[in-house]
């Protein structure tokens, strides 16, 4: 198998996907779309920032994307002011993104794995996960804060092999811009003085002299969002505004919440669209709908759960023979690992105030699910030696892509 060729048609099908979902949704159909619409024509119209803490709106949102965009949106009226037209040029800046994070997951993954097939299976996860399909042809800001998080993961993998002032700089620098960029790239951020302490356990000391680096760059790069948000909402995050942007929800904490969170993240997370996630294979309006939906979710956790166990496996071989995994290696599975721990404990404590079991929030740590994920498939396929993994790992995803796009066509027309 030509690994090149098949890397250069991983990304046009990517593409060719992304394009889909911004043609096919109707304009204002994905999530919070209107909103973060709204955020971008208030910055073009007026020339400032707007105060957040609005009901239903995202004016509390980071505003890096949203200044960026403003120039671009008033360059589109100047020839159209048709929205139509406005709302696709603005979501095929969100699909250039998202190609942007598909490269340096590719990049991520062949740091960490000399085997071709598996980096491009870690590619294809990224490329061909329906739901991610959806978010990366949005209007929003979650592809340009991906862009940033999934570069500072980038920058702290290389950074365990390759360190230096420019290496911390750089990653100063992301921190920077992506807490200018969205809320979300907070557990990304936070996973950089973890991965010095990982990368010079147990001399964690050497690694204060670097952060302070990281620190100061990144401060000044983002004090002065975090000092307005402080006087605007009283917290730098504008953790107050959000949370008068979306009211609680007075939900009984008990077991029948936390199935519900697990069901619904999980559906979410694999093939959800439309609005608020209305959308999804199968319905619950009948019971061939439900049937539907409960037939495919189910094979889609059997798939996940036989990741599950290939990781397991894998883990069982190299506590068996440490020279199956290599330290590097290690190193870069706990970066990802951080990352994804720590926007967990974000997902459950928005959860707690506010039902919101949207899978789409793990995204900004879409990197280490597609490596893990992968790479527990890819280890299922060694162990019982079944041949033809890429091809049928990445028949797989085009197959529940395909069936995503003619639910989509089948609601919206």
């Amino acid at each position: 198998m030509n690994h090149k060729k098949v890397l250069t048609m991983i990304f046009i099908l990517a593409l060719l996907l992304r394009l889909f979902f911004v043609f096919a949704i109707p304009v204002f159909q994905k999530p919070d779309e209107n909103m973060h619409f709204e955020y971008i024509e208030f910055v073009a119209e007026n020339k400032k920032l707007p105060v957040g803490g609005n009901f239903l709106s995202e004016f509390f949102q980071a505003p890096l994307y949203y200044i960026t965009t403003s120039f671009m949106l008033n360059s589109i009226r100047i020839f159209t002011e048709n929205l139509w037209v406005q709302v696709m040029l603005m979501r095929l800046i969100s699909v250039f993104l998202s190609m942007i994070t598909l490269y340096i997951i590719y990049k991520i993954a062949s740091l960490i794995f000399a085997n071709k097939s598996l980096v491009l299976g870690i590619l294809s996860f990224a490329s061909f996960l329906p739901s991610h399909l959806n978010v990366n042809s949005n209007v929003t800001n979650a592809n340009l804060s991906q862009v940033f998080t999934t570069l500072i993961i980038f920058m702290l993998i290389l950074n365990l092999s390759k360190t230096s002032f420019r290496n911390n700089a750089i990653i100063g620098g992301l921190a920077g811009l992506a807490l200018i960029t969205r809320a979300s790239s907070l557990p990304a951020v936070l996973t950089i003085p973890f991965a010095y302490a990982i990368k010079l356990f147990p001399r964690v000391k050497k690694a204060i002299k670097p952060l302070i680096i990281i620190v100061l760059i990144a401060l000044i790069i983002s004090s002065w969002v975090l000092i307005r948000n402080f006087m605007l909402y009283g917290d730098i995050f504008a953790y107050s505004a959000i949370q008068m942007s979306t009211p609680p929800d007075f939900m009984e904490k008990n077991i029948v919440f936390v199935v519900k969170v697990l069901i619904w993240t999980f559906a979410t997370f694999w093939a959800t669209f439309g609005r608020i996630n209305n959308v999804f294979i199968g319905s619950i309006d009948s019971a061939a709908g439900i049937s539907i939906l409960f037939i495919f979710n189910f094979f889609l956790l059997i798939v996940t759960l036989c990741s599950v166990f290939g990781l397991i496996t894998l883990y069982k071989k190299y506590k068996k023979n440490k020279k199956v995994l290599s330290s590097f290696q290690i190193k870069s599975f706990l970066i990802l690992a951080t990352q994804i721990i720590l926007m967990l404990i974000l997902f459950i404590k928005f959860n707690l105030y506010n039902f919101e079991p949207q899978g789409r929030l793990f995204f900004p740590a879409i990197a280490g699910f597609a490596v893990f994920f992968t790479l527990g498939i890819f280890t299922l396929f060694e162990k019982y030696k079944i041949k033809n993994f890429l091809t049928t790992y990445i028949a797989f995803f085009l197959l529940i892509d395909i069936i995503s796009m003619i639910r989509v066509i089948q609601f919206f027309y």
